[in-house]
């Protein structure tokens, strides 16, 4: 485990190596902290990061969220200004919230190294912003509790000392005080007692002024007794007192004369003092003055180097900067009127920098579209990846490291010339933005022709649904028949395995790949123009980058700033360049569709993943681009959903019969199979959750129109009945048996819902079917049921319609031969009504193997045929136990009855 100080080494080496023109470090580490965020993946738990304080040359400061990588270095991913800090929350010892342009929530591995980590961001917020930018802060401490450690450690050790040194001084003093009182003989015990340490000084105090009090009042007594001059003396006092008032009074006036003098004499110092400074500061500010005018001469080969210097190489370059740097000098000093006053040569300083600005300019107008040129190559700037072997986009790292050496002076033309600068600006955004149209275009034109799309030559006419053919779903070749509950696969759902390569692709897969070649195309762009076209609000000057004097830099302050019209310019710049983005992708996006538009939904997901990143990045143009795009891929899939809405709803308004399994029905499980194919780790974006809503709205209006569709045979009578129950249960047989297969959380509701319209509907059917061939039997009994509601169980028997021979009567039509006729009867009558479905639904492929649902349907029958068998003995036992009439087929004969038609048997 690497210690602290291996890791700041680390750190600095990895993130702040560059250099400035001065040769320091552009940015400058201060502190950093490990912390563990949420991935927002479910299952991947949480990442370690490092957030690493720090601050540039210039004093602005920075937060920087970086990763340890596998090599030991440090990568930043994301960066914010300490300027946008809002608030910083202390959860926990090892927890916090920070908020900047949102909140984030944090945890680190030690509460010394997080306290210590706030306390120096919010010392270094306030001593670089103060209190002109709010900061609200919750449960962070003022001090690095290391700190507090060393200072207690301290305190503890002073007061180890301090009691015991004041001790032995109290007791020397009080053993000098009762020495002093026992000469005086005043030492007594209520002196020297418990209170001595605050009552013995008092009472000294008091004894000690009641005998001076007494010892004054005796010799003024006897003194003024003995002597009668003491009258005399006292009215020469008095006299003396009354002169002395006189002369007090002409001091006063002598005083008040003297301070206004003082007051004079100090106001023509104070004058001749400034006077002596001003002096002395016009003196130096002249000797500066002298030295600056020898400081910004620019010498004649300078100038002429500035016409005829090399642009192309490097060492030139860098001459370049060198000489320009002395006509800038000059050009800042032009800008103060005591210099410009001074100044023989400014005019034509002004001279060479226009001509200069406009070399500069025409020279980088041509580079810019030959490094383009040179990028894009034969092949529109596509390359070929070595390891996967597929196209890709060229990046622009050598175009960008060739195009940064100019750097400094284009720094120098946004200073100096504005408008050659805007000019420049223009022919780089309009050069680079048919860069990248170029090689954007390429790859979206290759991936556009690896799209595949469903084949014309495999529709079969009749097929609507979901956007699906059966040619898409089902082999021709393939057994027609096949369990319920055997999901079959479509051939568009699997990835071309090997031997194919991108030969044929999914049209999201497709988009993906393109996002992937954009994306970082566009970050590196943002990142590029704002070191080389200075398009930031780092407020760097050509002062600052070439490290001249305070002087120049402070001069180049004060006029340092763009028009609006060339601010608005630069702030346009990514959509300059990208302008073409939007119409492009929409373009791909429409023709990728066409070819399958339930590709939608694998699209939109893939857009939102990099959406996501797009945000967390901060680039706000590429959220605007994805999101704009992601705003109308929305309103295709709400349309594509109502159009599988109409669709079902079309479908109940041609069905006149019963016909097996509905078209939706049949195709909605593969259907889910497409879309959850597309959804593969998207379970936290907004797709999901728009699709699960989708699913509800589809599966609610399959269901309606089914039981629509069941009605328009007519509901009410028996036959109309029936038919309504077969579809519902042939139907959710289906629904139930296909979806199990589907194992996805959202779906499995629809199952529960199918499951139990079809035991409703099975429980409806077994009953009305089973009435035709025991009805009298079965009617009978129900009326010993409604009579036992009001007759006591023995009374039964004597009712004239319920009596013994109306039992006896009713029992001996349903003999064991006569159930094993009834049985026989009814199975023809269920074989042909579930047995025509299948056989329907055989004929279109729906691979439902016959009987399947017949199998079921037939053992309720009989589950249902023995309850009420067992209900009819159990009422017969209740209510004619002494009558020696009884059923005269039993449970066995019903099972054989039953065994002979089971499927298998």
């Amino acid at each position: 485990m690497a210690n602290n100080d291996d890791i700041v080494q680390r750190i600095i080496d990895s993130i702040f190596s560059r250099r400035n023109a001065a040769g320091g470090s552009a940015e400058n580490y201060v502190s950093h902290i490990k912390i563990w965020e949420d991935t927002g993946v479910a299952g991947e738990g949480l990442k370690p990061r490092y957030i690493i304080l720090s601050q540039d040359s210039t004093g602005h400061a920075f937060l920087h969220k970086s990763k340890l990588n596998s090599n030991g270095t440090f990568s930043v991913g994301k960066t914010w200004r300490l300027q946008e800090l809002r608030g910083l929350e202390v959860v926990s010892p090892q927890e916090f919230n920070i908020t900047l342009a949102r909140t984030y929530f944090w945890q680190t591995e030690n509460a010394d190294d997080q306290a210590g980590f706030l306390v120096a961001t919010v010392r270094l917020f306030r001593s670089t912003f103060g209190n002109t930018v709010p900061l609200q802060l919750l449960n962070v401490p003022e001090r690095d509790p290391r700190a507090n450690q060393a200072a207690l450690e301290r305190m503890l050790t002073t007061d180890g000392e301090g009691p015991a040194a004041e001790e032995e001084s109290t007791q020397a003093t009080m053993t000098s005080v009762e020495e002093m009182l026992e000469g005086y003989e005043w030492a007594t015990d209520t002196v020297l007692g418990s209170g001595r340490v605050k009552g013995t000084v008092d009472q000294i105090e008091a004894r000690l002024l009641d005998e001076l009090m007494a010892l004054e009042k005796a010799n003024i007594h006897s003194f003024v007794e003995s002597d009668d001059r003491v009258n005399l003396v006292l009215k020469l006092l008095d006299e003396a007192i009354l002169n002395l008032d006189g002369m007090d009074s002409q001091l006063s006036s002598y005083k008040i004369h003297l301070n206004t003098v003082s007051e004079d004499i100090s106001y023509i110092q104070s004058q001749n003092r400034g006077l002596q400074v001003q002096t002395q500061n016009q003196r130096a500010l002249l000797n500066e003055l002298e030295e600056l005018l020898q400081t910004v001469q620019v010498s004649k080969e300078l100038l002429i180097m500035l016409t005829q210097e090399s642009l192309e190489k490097t060492t030139s370059i860098q001459r370049l900067e060198s000489a320009v740097a002395e006509l800038y000098k000059a050009l800042q000093a032009g800008r103060d009127r005591d210099m410009a006053a001074t100044m023989e040569r400014l005019d034509e300083y002004r001279t060479h920098n226009a001509q200069f600005c406009k070399r500069v300019h025409d020279y980088l107008s041509i580079i810019f579209t030959a490094q383009s040129k040179i990028l894009l190559g034969d092949s529109s700037g596509l390359s070929q990846k070595s390891k996967t072997g597929r196209m890709t986009i060229k990046d622009h790292q050598e175009m960008e490291a060739y195009l940064g050496r100019y750097s400094g002076l284009i720094l120098y033309l946004k200073e100096m010339d504005e408008v050659s600068y805007a000019k420049l600006c223009a022919a780089y955004f309009s050069a680079t933005s048919e860069l990248h149209a170029t090689q954007i275009r390429a790859v979206l034109s290759l991936y556009g022709g690896l799209v595949r799309k469903l084949a014309d030559e495999d529709t079969e006419p009749g097929c609507t649904g979901f956007g699906l053919t059966p040619a898409s779903t089902i082999s021709r070749s393939a057994n027609p028949l096949r369990r319920a509950g055997t999901l079959v696969r479509s051939p568009l759902d699997r990835r071309d395995k090997g031997g194919g390569g991108d030969k044929d692709m999914s049209a999201s897969d497709a988009f993906g790949r393109i996002l992937e070649d954009i994306s970082p195309l566009v970050y590196r762009e943002s990142e590029f123009i704002a070191d080389f076209l200075q398009i930031n609000d780092a407020g760097l000057t050509f002062a600052d980058y070439m490290g001249l004097e305070n002087y120049f830099r402070r001069q180049a302050a004060r006029s340092f700033g763009l028009s609006q019209q060339t601010l608005k310019l630069v702030r346009g710049a990514m959509d300059l360049i990208f302008g073409f983005l939007p119409a492009e992708l929409k373009t791909w996006l429409d023709a990728a569709l066409a070819k399958d538009s339930i590709q939608v939904i694998g699209i939109t997901a893939c857009l939102e993943r990099f959406l996501a990143d797009a945000d967390e990045r901060g680039n706000a143009f590429l959220v605007g681009l994805l999101d704009k795009q992601h705003t109308r891929l929305k309103a295709l899939f709400d349309r594509h959903v109502a159009e599988q809405i109409k669709t079902i709803e079309d479908t109940k308004l041609t069905s006149k019969k019963r016909n097996g399994v509905a078209q939706f029905i049949k195709y909605f499980p593969i259907y889910v199979s497409r879309v959850e194919n597309q959804l593969i780790g998207a379970d936290t974006l907004e797709i999901r959750q728009n699709i699960d809503i989708a699913y509800e709205k589809i599966v609610q209006t399959m269901f309606d129109s089914l039981k629509q569709m069941a009605k328009l045979d007519g509901e009410g009578e028996d036959k109309g009945q029936l038919n309504y129950h077969v579809i519902l249960i042939e139907n959710m047989h289906y629904f139930v048996a296909e979806i199990r297969q589907v194992e996805i959380g959202s779906v499995g509701a629809f199952s529960k819902r199918a499951q139990d319209v079809y035991e409703e509907n099975l429980t409806a059917y077994v009953k009305l079917v089973l009435r035709r061939p025991f009805a009298k039997l079965i009617e009978y009994f129900d009326g010993v049921e409604r009579l036992l509601k009001t007759t006591a169980p023995s009374e039964v028997a004597n009712n004239g319609s319920y009596n013994r021979s109306a039992l006896k009567k009713v029992v001996k039509e349903y003999d064991a031969k006569d159930v094993r006729k009834h049985v026989d009867a009814l199975f023809k009558r269920v074989e042909k009504h579930f047995t025509e479905a299948s056989e329907k639904t055989t004929a279109e492929s729906s691979g439902i193997a016959p009987g399947t649902v017949l199998v079921g349907v037939w053992k309720a029958c009989e589950e249902e045929l023995l309850r009420i068998t067992d209900v009819f003995s159990r009422r017969i036992a209740q209510c004619y136990a002494n009558t020696g009439v009884s059923l005269e087929y039993s449970a066995t004969d019903i099972e054989a009855a039953f065994k002979r038609h089971r499927i298998g048997s």
